[in-house]
C-alpha cells in the first residue's frame, strides 16, 4: 500500500491550541500510512518533537508577504504526481492563503480545517461595522468554495460553515486528552484559580481582570498563562487596578500540567472560542471550569452545564457573579469536573487521530 503525502500548513505554529492539535495529530497518525510535511509562517514551536517523522519548513516572517510562492515551491518538491497528495491549512489566515495561490495539482486535494465560526470571526478581526462585516462573508464564502472539503472541530461550528459557505463540511473533535490526572492537596487556604489561552483581543482576559475587582483578595490568588500581542495590556490592567498580588502573568509555559493540578478553578473568558483545549486538560485533571457562553464548541464539551459553569459572553458582572459562587459553595461545581473527568474518551489523541485516517484515506 502506497503511502498518502500529507502537507500541513499553518499560518504561525503558535503556543495556542492550533499548534497543539496538529502536533498531537501529526504523533498520533499511522506513519505506515502517511508521510508528512509541515509548512509554518514563521516559527515551529514543536519543531523539536515534529522532526523525528515530519519534514519541517519554516518560512521566515519577513517573506510571508511572499508565501504564496514559497508555498508553491515546496508543493511542487514534496507532491508526488503518481501518489495521492493531501494540502491540510489550519486556521482561517492559512485558509485564505491557500485559497488565493492554488492551482489544479493532478493528484492533490485541498483540506481546510477550521476553528472559529463564521458569525464571530469579524470579533476575531475587531469588525463592527456592518458593510465590513458583509464584505469578509462574501470573500469567505469565495474562499471555502475552493476546499475539497473542510473539517471543523465541533460539531457547531461544521453547522455554521456548511449551512454559510455550502461547501462539503465534517467534524472532528481536536486530540485533547491522552489521560487523567489526580491533583495536588492543597497547601494554601486561599483558592488557586488560573485562566489559559493566547493573549489576543478574543480571549477575554480583560474581562477576566475586570470581574476580580470585584473579588475578596482574602480568598483567591489568580495565574494567567500565555503570551501573546496583548500581555502588556493585561499587566497594565492588573497594575491599574491594583490587583498584583493576587494576579500574576506568567507567560507561555510548555506544560500547564504542573499549574493546573495545583489549581482550585479554571476560568475561559474567551470572547468566542471554536473548541476550547484548555476546558478538556483541566477537566483531566479533575479541576471545576467556568467558562463564556461562545458560539463554538463549549456546549459540546460541557454538555450545557452538566460538566462546569458558563456565565454570559463578554459579561463582566455575570462571570463575578459565577466566581463569587464558586468561593463560596466549591463542591457543586468540583462534582460538576469529576462527573466530566469520566467522559472524556471522545476527546483522545488516539479517537481523533483515527477518525481524521478514515477521513484522509477516503478523500
Amino acid at each position: 500500500m502506497k503511502k498518502k503525502n500529507l502537507i500541513f500548513f499553518l499560518p504561525d505554529f503558535i503556543c495556542g491550541g492550533g499548534g497543539k492539535s496538529v502536533t498531537s495529530l501529526c504523533r498520533n497518525l499511522n506513519k505506515k500510512k502517511f508521510q508528512i510535511s509541515i509548512i509554518c509562517l514563521n516559527k515551529c514551536y514543536y519543531k523539536n518533537e515534529l522532526k523525528s517523522f515530519s519534514k519541517i519548513y519554516e518560512i521566515p516572517k519577513k517573506k510571508a508577504l511572499f508565501a504564496q510562492s514559497e508555498i508553491r515551491k515546496i508543493i511542487e518538491k514534496n507532491v508526488n504526481e503518481n501518489e495521492e497528495n493531501i494540502f491540510i491549512s489550519n486556521l482561517f489566515y492559512a485558509n485564505a492563503l491557500t485559497a488565493l495561490f492554488q492551482k489544479k495539482y493532478r493528484n492533490l486535494k485541498f483540506v481546510f480545517t477550521e476553528r472559529t465560526a463564521f458569525k464571530e470571526l469579524s470579533i476575531y478581526f475587531g469588525i463592527k461595522d456592518f458593510v465590513k462585516k458583509f464584505l469578509i462573508k462574501l470573500i469567505l464564502k469565495f474562499f471555502y468554495k475552493k476546499a475539497d472539503l473542510v473539517i471543523a472541530n465541533s460539531k457547531k461550528v461544521a453547522s455554521d460553515i456548511s449551512n454559510f459557505s455550502n461547501v462539503r463540511t465534517t467534524y472532528v473533535y481536536p486530540g485533547s486528552f491522552y489521560k487523567t490526572f489526580k491533583r495536588q492537596k492543597k497547601v494554601s487556604r486561599k483558592l488557586n484559580i488560573i485562566s489559559i489561552g493566547r493573549m489576543s483581543e478574543e480571549k477575554g482576559f480583560d474581562i477576566l481582570v475586570k470581574a476580580f475587582r470585584y473579588i475578596d483578595k482574602e480568598k483567591y490568588n489568580l495565574n494567567i498563562i500565555g503570551d501573546g500581542n496583548k500581555k502588556e495590556n493585561i499587566i497594565d490592567l492588573v497594575n491599574k487596578y491594583q490587583l498584583q498580588k493576587n494576579i500574576k502573568v506568567l507567560g507561555f509555559k510548555a506544560n500547564i500540567y504542573p499549574y493546573l493540578k495545583k489549581s482550585d478553578l479554571l476560568i475561559n473568558p474567551s470572547y468566542f472560542e471554536g473548541f476550547p483545549n484548555v476546558v478538556i486538560e483541566a477537566l483531566s485533571c479533575g479541576v471545576p471550569v467556568i467558562c463564556s457562553k461562545s458560539y463554538g464548541g463549549i456546549n459540546e464539551i460541557l454538555k450545557n452545564e452538566k460538566y462546569g459553569d458558563l456565565f454570559e459572553n463578554g459579561n463582566t458582572k455575570d462571570l463575578k457573579n459565577k466566581i463569587s459562587n464558586f468561593l463560596k459553595n466549591p463542591n457543586k461545581l468540583q462534582y460538576k469536573s469529576l462527573k466530566g473527568q469520566k467522559d472524556l474518551k471522545r476527546f483522545s489523541e488516539k479517537e481523533s487521530a483515527k477518525k481524521y485516517e478514515k477521513i484522509f484515506l477516503t478523500l
